[in-house]
């Protein structure tokens, strides 16, 4: 008996086995969704927000470049006197009279001493002496010469003799003349006798007294106290020291730092410290032009009007000095400098509020404040604490640091 075999329903069949490819699917399109949309919506987040920055102004910190504050400068000196001699003696011999002593004012060519030479009065004499015998000769001479040109014309005598007796004449005629030379020598010397003030001043030194034996000379070498010399005999020493002090010099020495501040005719003040405050205008009347190597120092001349003979010479002294603004350096903040491979630079922000970079030269470092010397002008806008973030040519907004 044969038994036959219900057909199946295919289409059942086949929709039962597709059931699990699309639930696959659909759990990898949820997989997908899940892990994919996240991340390009933090895309989208991370552009949106570098979009936002790159659209926002930054906001920094700037100062001003300014000028440094010099105040007067105040340094030592030491005064002097305007002029300032020693007068000593042309002439040898004993001091006959003395007529001032320390302390006294004199005037120009004033007799400060009288000088006995008695060996020069006798050379004077002597040279006078010569003299006339060296007149008598050349008389003589003149009076051979010509009786010998009245027998030269009348052929009695030779052109030898007559030329002899010319060369005697003209020998006469010099012996005179160098004996006119000896006795004014002489006389000078013997005018040397009398000690004169060489210009009008004060005496601030007295080496001699009566009866002191001088010689003439120039050594440099002084006696020690101001009154009268010690000993037999001066040797060439000097007799008074003698001083103008109606104007008064001050020596100072200015460090190298500001001596091109100091110009001459520039005020100055010099106070001595016993004056009780006192204070004395004066001028800087010249400088030496060149430091001194082992000091690095300018010296200064500033000369003091003293009418009233207040300053005294050999006095120290403080003397105050403005030195030219212009001069002075500017100062910028230490954490405006950026140190990089293009070396020590600045930021400034125009008024355009655009950043910009400039190489700059630095000076003196203070610690909080360094000096520039070059690189940018006074009131430029610096940018503090300057980085690579803030780029040259970025716009940025710029908030002033109170105080600066």
């Amino acid at each position: 008996m044969t038994h036959s075999v219900p057909p199946q329903d295919t289409s059942r069949t086949s929709s039962t086995s597709r059931k699990p490819l699309y639930v696959i699917g659909l759990v990898v399109v949820v997989l997908l969704v899940i892990g994919i949309v996240p991340r390009i919506s933090q895309r989208r987040a991370l552009a949106a927000d570098v979009q936002a920055a790159s659209d926002t102004i930054t906001p920094v910190s700037v100062v001003t470049a300014t000028r440094a504050k010099r105040g007067p400068l105040s340094l030592p000196g030491t005064i002097q006197a305007l002029h300032e001699t020693m007068v000593y003696a042309r002439s040898s011999g004993y001091v006959r009279r003395w007529y001032t002593d320390i302390g006294r004012h004199v005037r120009a060519g004033q007799v400060l001493a009288d000088i006995e030479s008695p060996e020069v009065d006798q050379d004077v004499q002597q040279g006078r002496a010569n003299l006339k015998q060296a007149n008598a000769a050349l008389a003589l001479a003149k009076s051979d010469l010509d009786r010998w040109k009245s027998l030269e014309r009348d052929s009695a005598v030779s052109q030898q003799e007559l030329d002899q007796k010319v060369a005697a004449y003209e020998a006469n005629l010099a012996a005179v003349h160098a004996q006119e030379a000896n006795v004014q020598r002489l006389s000078s010397l013997q005018g040397y006798e009398k000690i004169v003030a060489p210009f009008a001043g004060t005496i601030t030194a007295r080496n001699l007294d009566v009866g002191t034996l001088v010689q003439p000379g120039a050594q440099s070498a002084i006696g020690s106290g101001s009154g009268a010399a010690s000993g037999a005999g001066m040797g060439g020493q000097g007799l008074f020291r003698i001083e103008q002090t109606d104007t008064m010099r001050v020596y100072v020495s200015v460090p190298q730092s500001f001596a091109p501040a100091i110009t001459v005719g520039q005020a100055a003040q010099v106070g001595v410290q016993e004056m009780h405050g006192r204070t004395f205008p004066g001028r800087v009347a010249r400088t030496a032009a060149a430091l001194d190597p082992s000091t690095r120092t300018l010296l200064v001349e500033v000369d003091v009007p003293n009418t009233d003979h207040t300053l005294l010479a050999g006095s120290f002294a403080q003397v105050t000095l403005s030195p030219m603004a212009a001069a002075s350096p500017i100062l910028a903040p230490a954490n405006a400098l950026l140190f990089d491979q293009n070396g020590t630079q600045v930021a400034t922000v125009g008024t355009d509020n655009v950043v910009h970079y400039h190489k700059v030269e630095v000076g003196r470092d203070y610690g909080a404040t360094v000096e520039i010397l070059s690189g940018i002008d006074e009131g430029a806008t610096l940018l503090l604490n300057p980085s690579e973030d803030i780029p040259d040519g970025r716009t940025v907004k710029p908030m002033r640091v109170a105080g600066k």
